[in-house]
């Protein structure tokens, strides 16, 4: 990979800051594992990393994160970075927050200004009689590809409100918008509830009583110096995607188990027409129909190395009727059948 395509995905817009990389590569280091080649792979060269507020692509550091997970080989490698990291690195966005009076104020806060370190999410925070809900949703990034960046932040998240409350925080229910189906339990182990995968919207739902525990580090007088800051550094981060594709892969991949992805059906979602949907994917040099096949080249890619997942079950996944139709289509993206992949590594994402 050249120079000029390194710098590119480096930063491209969305971006985030490389604190997830750095951790991931000094847990490379310790188990021995070659760092360098997983960086040129996935697009990053090899800067200090150690400079939690280094920014770098949010797409390429979610795919740092998935080759990391296999070069490990552990499918919950995020996870158990996570908790390993010290939350009081991500730097501004936790003092902030860390400064609140309660648990559910300092979510707000994160979710305000998350931005600052990510500006690949939106959150959405409410208050429902089932609990305080934190919704997130993923933009400018296809949510297939930052699996173990997902799993990263939510864990992370969770740790922070066990260090700043004193308590062992245990949510209602968490939820992510991605598929998995190994190591489970790991994750009801680490969040002590259920883990929910393949939703539409990522979630994390607290109790009442939870959210309204009292933070061991208030502070607001802190917090009343920080908020300019954090103010500022959210309208320099108040950046837009550089993708409707990434938008409307998303959607598609929600929509493929149930075989309604249509762009009817994708248009209606994104509320706009067939029409503009249609001109919006031309403008960034792509059609409907070639989008839907890139996300289901990536996911049969991705579902193939699961052993537990039969031909029929991944055909339906993709929103294929019958096996036959799903390898008639794999051997048109790829130029190989879908047995010739079985149990091989991830190969590079298609381009």
């Amino acid at each position: 990979m050249t120079d000029v395509n390194e710098a590119t995905t480096r930063t491209a817009l969305p971006t985030v800051t490389g604190f997830a990389v750095g951790c991931a590569i000094a847990s490379l280091r310790e188990k021995g594992i070659p760092v360098r080649p997983l960086l040129e792979r996935t697009g990053l060269s090899q800067p200090d990393f150690s400079i939690p507020q280094r920014r770098v692509s949010a797409a390429a550091q979610g795919e740092f994160l998935e080759v990391a997970a296999e070069a490990a080989g552990d499918t919950a490698f995020a996870l158990h970075l996570a908790e390993r990291c010290d939350p009081r690195e991500i730097g501004l966005l936790f003092y902030v927050a860390s400064a609140a009076k309660t648990l559910g104020e300092a979510l707000a806060l994160f979710a305000r200004y998350f931005r600052i370190v990510n500006e690949s999410v939106r959150f959405n925070l409410s208050h429902e009689p089932e609990g305080v809900i934190v919704e997130f949703n993923l933009v400018g990034v296809s949510q297939q590809r930052v699996k173990q960046n997902t799993e990263f932040w939510l864990a992370l998240i969770v740790k922070a409100a066990r260090e700043v409350t004193g308590q062992c925080v245990t949510p209602i229910v968490v939820v992510c918008p991605h598929t998995r189906d190994k190591n489970l339990e790991e994750f009801e182990r680490f969040f002590g509830c259920r883990a929910e995968f393949g939703a539409s919207l990522g979630k994390l739902v607290l109790s009442h009583e939870t959210a309204a525990l009292p933070m061991k580090t208030e502070d607001p007088h802190l917090l009343e110096l920080l908020r300019p800051f954090c103010e500022q550094a959210e309208k320099v981060r108040n950046t837009p995607p550089e993708s409707f594709r990434a938008s409307v892969e998303n959607v598609v991949e929600r929509l493929l188990p149930h075989a309604q992805a249509e762009a009817k059906k994708v248009a209606e979602i994104l509320r706009i027409s067939v029409g503009a949907l249609s001109r919006r994917l031309a403008k960034e040099g792509t059609t409907f129909g070639q989008v839907v096949d890139q996300v289901r080249c990536s996911l049969a890619l991705q579902y193939l190395v699961e052993p537990s997942l039969t031909f029929t079950q991944i055909a339906w996944l993709l929103g294929y009727e019958r096996p036959t139709s799903f390898k008639q289509a794999f051997k048109r993206w790829t130029g190989q059948s879908p047995s010739a992949i079985r149990g091989k590594k991830r190969p590079p994402w298609p381009t």
